[in-house]
């Protein structure tokens, strides 16, 4: 025992000393009695490109593809060997075994061995290896060069890939048979589906492909060239590591990879899942879509040595020494060709036409042939061959009547009759020659679709003109001819418009009036001609910015940039109408130009004059003395000549419009170069006629003519003079891009973002040699005893190829996902399992990787993910798909599961890009009966639109429909997901442990007292394997930033003004100026609660300038700022004076009308006459500041455009078509909802429409979450006692409205029944008005989060609510109605048949309310108001869709209106009507006026109801049409009194029926006082 303990002290010291850690995966063996299975074994997982700058994140996998059992490996001697009980005395823990390089499922077998303290594996062994020396029996050492024992592993695999692969044999695709011609030749991946015909045994690389020409993408995917679809975000990323595209369509061709690319680096997604389908490069074509170089040399060379068939062997190499068709010479040639040996031996041996090479060139069935008699006749080596042989099914439109040969089954035609004419191309070979013609002259007969009606009749194709054969419309226009008679190349502008290709409107090209594929753009050619200012139309660079751009910075500069604009017909530029512009300002000043044409900006500017001058002079030459002096400035640009070269004057050497000009020093009286250049002077290049340049030039001895003074050579012998003409710099040399500064800010401002960028690791790699024998895997040694003279070779495999030496290419999966989340889930842990699943009954998980995700360190990352099938080839006759499952980290709470299906299963690569949205907290799990899932719960895909579900099994379940049993492997603490097929479990581990099986214990939180995130920062320990460089995440909490949390954030403090209207939420703009460089935009929005008057931003960026945003356009400024400083607090008052003006406040309505060309002009204006009220204005394109610049007050601008808009990566969560608004585009931070006319809210979610106002709206907004009610707003404190008011009277008015309609005597009549029922509906009214008040205020309070409790509140309260306050209204109507007819039929009147009627009515109205507003509960629903962090609410809400919400308006309008209306002709007609019976019946002879009254007098109590009820009315209907639309919630008091004013006719019963009324009072009355002696009595 004491031995062992010196050995491991004495391995545990080796192991501290030295750094390479190498951890083998997968090591335990796996039954594998299937010949097509194809595991992975012995892995290494290596994270690639670990030294670039890249926001990619990639994990590779090199193993074995070959279970190693063949190999017979001796057992390490007994002195490197430990079990585990022997392990465990010596207290080694499983962390101690990872860093000693044990292989992971020894490290996982010995924790689970402490763990559970199981005597059956006390036994096992551990072998304790000798690095270089690893494995699970050490039998294993890298067969790399490692120099350097500090590197890392992943640093160590990252440099082997360093030098260029150049392989020595091809890599094959062997999983479809093709017939290439030669048995030496095998297909590319790249190779199939690329658009050309490459197999000639029936096109079979070709077979499918049809399906990718009719594909069409959804609106928010790109369809690459190739047909296939991905996400729109990922295009023109312009990132050149990797490309979504396999064809690079997705990139501009100058970011493409081009064609001959020499590989190095390592197999990664950009380097082996890019294929370069155009095939050409430069002037040539080659023979294969491969983007490697080495493979089109290595098939050239194995064209050149095949014999075609039709040939000998010792014709063909005859041939080939005369007239080689490659550039490799053979060195047989040396000894067989002597003289005219090699023409006789191809006499006497070849055929009289000689067709070549062994296979086809082109296309499938196309090769060249030639005539043996001129070879062996002629002296001169033949350029083009005689003959070009084709299968005429796929080829035609040619030179008709000509003389045609058939051939071995095909047909050959003379060059000529094309016509075809072999282009020369340099130094290229015979070979690249015949290609390269073929392919581009004969392009049409690359036909893969013929004969085929039923694809043809797709819209998505486009059948040739005569001709069967049919393309894919997106085919069209795009440079080649598809068609025999090139018609799908026939695309002229129609009314100035080019037509549309899918979704796609191909390019228009001004200059030579035809429409372009989109692919001519950006692809570093003029394809369109220059136009007439020189600008190409499809190569957009800094010259299009220069010439089209308004930039304020160079307005009136005294050089014109723009392109001139047509206003008015004058044509308008940059330099036009400058009468009101400070051309001595920020821009201009001291930039070396003399901008103002008398260069007051360049007055003083030069500390190291050569001549010191008073203030407002210029130095120039005197042309009398030829000595410097000093020029005022009133005699500059005053039209007289005071200096050489009339620098003083220069608009003498400008042209008229102001345009650049090299030559800056003017000769006088030279009519042939009145202008030259000053940097030529005292040279051989043209002088002043007149020498007005030779004074200058002789001073000057010992110089050579041929070069001017003005060279650096010369600068020691420069005269103070020639220095002072030589710094003149000419007008080309001025800055064409000036952008936005804020005082010039100094370099270190330009460097300040640089700085707080976390910089990664940079080493210079070693190169070293590339073993090429694994071509793109790792070379392994494999020791097979113990004394190392024994070993073999063998090559760990990257996921793209497999076999001994990784020479076969890999059926695979690439996929690319980059993920968003909403605002609740940004500060989420999220596990994310990705796997690829078939749809058979076991439901097969072929592989699968997981991801540990959190928003803010990951959302602009792009995830590539290989993911390979279990079976080798995959399965035909089975889909396959990708099921991606989302889990809360920390909680386990599962978000749900996406779906990504995989079309196209005839291709061996499939390249999936896609941006994948994480599921809301909020979001429902839906789930649907399925019978079938006898062990799980069938749930919906939640992104997928076809409502997809599958059977999510239940721990140690598994298939299709969980009824296969497996025995899970995880830690008792963990996530079983599922079963992989080489029976491995899929684990996902709580928050401290890691591993395969979730064994291991995580301890970098836990050391160093948890002071990994400072700040508060939650730590958060990270997998090994899923993030490099990264043992923990900190989650920082608000306020701070950084990896480490070691950030503050810059705080501003703002507090309003109380003449400013405020929002519920305020958008702040950050600008961050950088020199020479646009400045970048940055917002935030901030919830501004409504019982406060100021808020507090956080910002983590570095800005220069704030303003905010109120409402729409309605900005303010808060600071400008020259210099940056890290963690300031800012604090401000913002008053009105700091309001930002529309440009339309401030200048005249002609100007504002001016194009902006010329309104622009007016802005230094606009500064100079408001002096120090105006700090800020804006018009739809520019935010201006007004700052002081010497004596004046100038504006200055940059460009600011508030309609930009992010839309939330495409889902919108906000309510009512309100528009959500992000903070940028990529990576947001807040976002926030602009709400339509008449909707509030942080999400829109209330209307305040005139029937629409909801208490919650109002009021729940000024409702404090977790304040006392004795704190809460004054308005609350009014609602509360307005409510218990309300409530006590109601209650009150509704017992005593009972209690008298209850009544018997009450109920003869029918009045009586709408009458009681207007009590119950009082009482009914009061209480639920009281519930919602009472609800509301506690849930608003106290967040609560029941949603059972809450959807039931929700889906009942307010409807039950709004039934009884119509129901009141319409029972209203019918008593005035019934009051109306007792009135006109008198003592006819039927009291049975109306108590029947009222029986009926009362039912019918039940019903009729009930069904025309059973739509509200229906669409009633929870709202999570969460994305403001500082206040969590959860809202009751209604949104109907547009034809429902008119419906909705219209029956509000109805129940409203219709018994207003009952109750105002009611009261009218009891009054007439009474008023005639009592004149009639008394026959009296007095005024109608006077009877009238009298009779209003006696029939008060009939009157008073409908009176009242119009009246009560009222104020609601006047606040709902006077008062608008709620557009803040900050002042609510005329709502709420109109909301609470809409409740008190239902609780007026009593004072509205029953006081005015003799009868009912007196019922009443009785009612009571029965009541009173049942309670004496009791």
């Amino acid at each position: 025992m004491f031995f062992i303990r010196i050995l491991f002290y004495c391995f545990l010291l080796y192991s501290t000393t030295d750094s390479i850690q190498i951890n083998l995966h997968l090591t335990d063996e796996i039954s594998n009695n299937k010949s097509d299975v194809a595991f992975q074994y012995d892995c290494l997982y290596i994270f690639a490109e670990i030294k670039k700058e890249s926001d990619l994140h990639q994990i590779i996998s090199y193993c074995l593809t070959e279970w190693p059992i063949k190999w017979k490996i001796q057992e390490p001697s007994l002195n490197q060997t430990f079990t585990f009980v022997q392990l465990s005395k010596e207290n080694i823990t499983s962390q101690q075994l990872y860093h000693w390089s044990a292989p992971m499922d020894v490290v996982e077998r010995y924790q689970l061995y402490l763990d559970e303290h199981l005597s059956s594996m006390e036994s096992q062994l551990f072998y304790n290896c000798t690095l270089p020396r690893f494995g699970s029996l050490c039998q294993y050492s890298l067969d790399i060069n490692q120099p350097d024992n500090s590197l890392s592993l992943n640093e160590i695999i990252y440099d082997f890939y360093q030098p260029p692969y150049e392989p020595t044999n091809l890599t094959c695709y062997i999983h479809l048979e093709c017939n290439r011609g030669s048995a030496s030749m095998c297909l590319d991946w790249s190779e199939i589906c690329d658009g050309r015909i490459d197999c000639s045994n029936n096109a079979m690389d070709e077979e499918n492909c049809w399906e990718l020409e009719i594909n069409e993408c959804a609106e928010n995917e790109h369809r690459c060239d190739n047909g296939q679809c991905i996400s729109t975000i990922f295009l023109h990323n312009n990132d050149k590591n990797t490309f979504e595209c396999l064809d690079q369509s997705d990139e501009i061709y100058k970011n493409r990879r081009p064609v001959s690319y020499r590989w190095n680096g390592e197999p990664t997604f950009g380097n082996e899942d890019v294929a370069c389908p155009s095939r050409r490069e430069y002037t040539s074509t080659i023979i294969t879509s491969s983007c490697m170089a080495t493979r089109k040399i290595l098939l050239v060379k194995t064209i050149d040595s095949d014999t075609p068939k039709s040939l000998s062997d010792i014709c063909w190499l005859a041939f080939r020494c005369i007239y080689p068709i490659t550039n490799y010479f053979d060195s047989a040639c040396n000894d067989l060709c002597f003289g005219e040996t090699c023409k006789r031996i191809m006499n006497e041996t070849c055929p009289d036409l000689l067709l070549m090479p062994a296979g086809p060139l082109v296309f499938g069935h196309m090769y060249v042939a030639y005539e043996k008699t001129p070879l062996v006749i002629g002296g001169m080596p033949m350029l083009a061959p005689h003959y070009v042989c084709y299968n005429d099914n796929l080829c035609s439109g040619f030179y008709p009547n000509k003389t045609l040969i058939k051939f071995n089954n095909i047909t050959c035609r003379r060059s000529e009759d094309f016509p075809f004419q072999l282009e020369n191309i340099g130094r290229a070979s015979r070979l690249d020659m015949y290609v390269t013609s073929l392919d581009r002259l004969l392009n049409h007969c690359n036909t893969i679709l013929y004969n085929n009606s039923d694809l043809c009749n797709y819209s998505t194709m486009y059948r040739c003109m005569n001709s069967s054969k049919c393309i894919s419309k997106y085919r069209l226009c795009d440079g080649k001819n598809d068609c025999d008679y090139k018609d799908d190349e026939h695309c002229p502008i129609i009314n100035g418009t080019c037509p549309t290709i899918g979704s796609k409107t191909l390019f228009k090209c001004t200059a030579e009036k035809k429409c372009m594929p989109l692919k001519v753009i950006q692809n570093g050619n003029c394809d369109c001609k220059d136009n007439e200012y020189g600008l190409c139309d499809d190569e957009y660079t800094t010259d299009h910015y220069i010439r089209k751009h308004i930039s304020f910075q160079s307005i009136c500069d005294g050089f014109t940039e723009l392109i001139p604009i047509t206003i008015d017909g004058r044509n308008e530029t940059d330099e036009t109408e400058c009468e009101y512009w400070q051309c001595n300002n920020t821009y201009t000043r001291c930039d070396g130009f003399w901008n103002c044409f008398n260069g007051a900006d360049e007055i003083d500017c030069d500390s190291l004059s050569l001549l010191k001058c008073p203030s407002y002079h210029h130095i120039c030459v005197s042309p009398q003395t030829y000595e410097l002096m000093c020029l005022s400035i009133e005699k500059a640009n005053d039209g007289n000549i005071d200096c050489v070269g009339a620098t003083d004057e220069p608009k003498l050497c400008r042209s008229k419009n102001h345009q650049l000009k090299y030559e800056n020093f003017y000769c006088k009286n030279d009519t042939i170069h009145s202008c030259i250049r000053s940097h030529n002077l005292c040279s051989s290049e043209q002088q002043c006629m007149h020498g007005d340049d030779e004074p200058i030039c002789n001073s000057t001895k010992n110089k050579p003519s041929l070069y001017s003074i003005c060279y650096d050579i010369y600068a020691s012998i420069r005269t103070d003079i020639q220095n002072f003409i030589c710094q003149r710099r000419s007008d080309l040399y001025k800055m064409h891009i000036v952008h936005f500064s804020v005082n010039k800010l100094r370099q270190s401002d330009k460097q300040l973002t640089i700085q707080n960028q976390v910089t990664r690791f940079i080493s210079i790699p070693i190169l070293r040699q590339y073993n090429q024998r694994c071509h793109r895997g790792l070379p392994l040694q494999v020791w097979l005893n113990n004394n190392g003279n024994l070993n073999t070779i063998v090559c760990l495999c990257p996921p793209s190829f497999y076999g001994n030496f990784c020479q076969y290419q890999n059926q695979r999966v690439s996929l690319t996902l980059q993920f968003q989340t909403f605002s609740d889930s940004r500060q989420t842990l999220f596990a994310l399992i990705i796997a690829l699943i078939d749809d058979s009954n076991e439901r097969i998980i072929h592989s699968s990787q997981q991801l540990t995700y959190l928003y803010f360190q990951h959302c602009r990352v792009k995830f590539n993910i290989y993911l390979l099938y279990s079976t080798r080839p995959k399965n035909s006759t089975k889909n396959y798909f990708i099921h991606i499952d989302v889990y809360e980290k920390i909680s386990f709470k599962y978000r749900g599961s996406l779906f990504i299906p995989i079309h196209f299963p005839f291709l061996p690569v499939h390249r999936i890009a896609l941006q994948l949205n994480i599921p809301r907290i909020t979001s429902t799990i839906e789930t649907c009966s399925d019978k079938n899932c006898n062990h799980g719960r069938s749930i919906k895909y939640s992104n997928d639109p076809k409502g997809s579900s599958f059977c999510q099994c239940d721990r140690e379940w598994s298939g299709k429909y969980c009824n296969i049993p497996h025995t899970c492997m995880c830690s008792s603490d963990s996530l079983c997901i599922g079963v992989l097929a080489n029976n491995r479990s899929i684990c996902v581990c709580p928050l401290n442990k890691w591993s395969a099986r979730c064994l291991l214990q995580h301890t970098i939180c836990q050391s160093g007292g948890n002071r990994t995130c400072l700040n508060g920062g939650q730590c958060v320990p990270i997998d090994d394997n899923m993030i490099f460089n990264e043992k923990f995440i900190c989650i920082c909490p608000k306020g701070f930033s950084g990896k480490r949390c070691e950030k503050s954030d810059n705080q501003i403090i703002l507090s309003f003004d109380k003449d400013i209207l405020l929002p519920q939420v305020i958008l702040i703009h950050f600008i961050q100026v950088i020199d020479n460089a646009l400045p970048q935009n940055g917002s935030t929005f901030k919830n501004i609660p409504v019982n406060q008057n100021s808020v507090t931003i956080r910002w983590s960026r570095p800005f220069h300038i704030v303003f905010i945003e109120l409402f729409n356009n309605n900005y303010y400024l808060i600071t400008v700022q020259t210099t940056y400083n890290e963690t300031m607090i800012i604090s401000k008052t913002v008053h009105s004076s700091d309001h930002c003006k529309h440009i339309s406040e401030i200048l005249n309505e002609t100007i504002v009308n001016f194009h902006l060309i010329r309104r622009i002009k007016y802005y230094h204006l606009s500064c100079e006459k408001r002096s120090l009220l105006l700090t800020c204005f804006y018009d739809n394109t520019h935010f201006c500041l007004c700052n002081n610049f010497g004596k004046h007050r100038v504006a200055n601008c940059f460009e600011f455009n508030p309609l930009i808009k992010h839309d939330c990566f495409g889902q919108n969560n906000c309510e009512r078509g309100a528009q959500c608004l992000q903070d940028k585009a990529t990576c947001p931070q807040t976002s926030m909802c602009v709400c339509p006319k008449c909707s509030y809210g942080t999400r829109c979610e209330f209307s305040s429409n005139i029937f629409d106002l909801s208490l919650d709206g109002i009021l729940g907004y000024h409702i404090q979450p977790n304040i006392n009610i004795k704190y809460q707003s004054s308005v609350v404190k009014f609602s509360i006692v307005l409510t218990t008011i309300m409530f006590i009277i109601g209650l009150i008015n509704g017992i005593l409205s009972l209690i008298t309609f209850i009544n018997k005597e009450t109920q003869k009549v029918g009045c009586g029944l709408y009458l009681l029922g207007i009590s119950i509906i009082t009482l009914l009214t009061t209480i639920i008005f009281a519930l919602k008040f009472s609800i509301l205020l506690i849930t608003q309070m106290t967040y609560v989060t029941n949603r059972s409790f809450l959807n039931f509140q929700c889906h009942s309260i307010d409807f039950l609510l709004q039934i009884c306050l119509y129901m009141d209204k319409w029972l209203s109507a019918c008593v005035a109605t019934e009051r109306v007819f007792n009135v006109i039929r008198g003592t006819s009147f039927n009291k049975e048949k109306s108590i029947k009627m009222a029986k009926y009515i009362i039912i019918i109205l039940i019903i009729f309310m009930i069904g025309t507003t059973i739509h509200n509960p229906i669409h009633r629903r929870l709202l999570n108001d969460d994305d403001n962090n500082d206040e969590k609410r959860i809202w009751c809400i209604v949104t109907y869709p547009s034809s429902l919400q008119s419906y909705d308006t219209i029956i509000h309008i109805c129940h409203f209106f219709i018994p207003f209306i009952i109750n105002m002709i009611s009261a009218i007609v009891i009054i007439v009507m009474t008023t005639r019976q009592r004149r009639r019946a008394e026959n009296q002879k007095s005024r109608h006026p006077h009877l009238l009254l009298q009779q209003l007098r006696h029939h008060r109590h009939l009157l008073i109801a409908p009176i009242l009820s119009v009246f009560l009315a009222l104020p609601r209907l006047i606040i709902s049409f006077v008062s608008g639309c709620i557009e803040s919630t900050r002042n609510p008091w005329l709502y709420l009194i109109g909301y609470f004013v809409s409740f008190i006719p239902s609780m007026l019963c009593l004072v509205v029926f029953v006081l005015p009324s003799n009868l009912y009072k007196k019922e009443l009355l009785a009612s009571l006082s029965k009541y009173r002696k049942c309670y004496k009595y009791n």
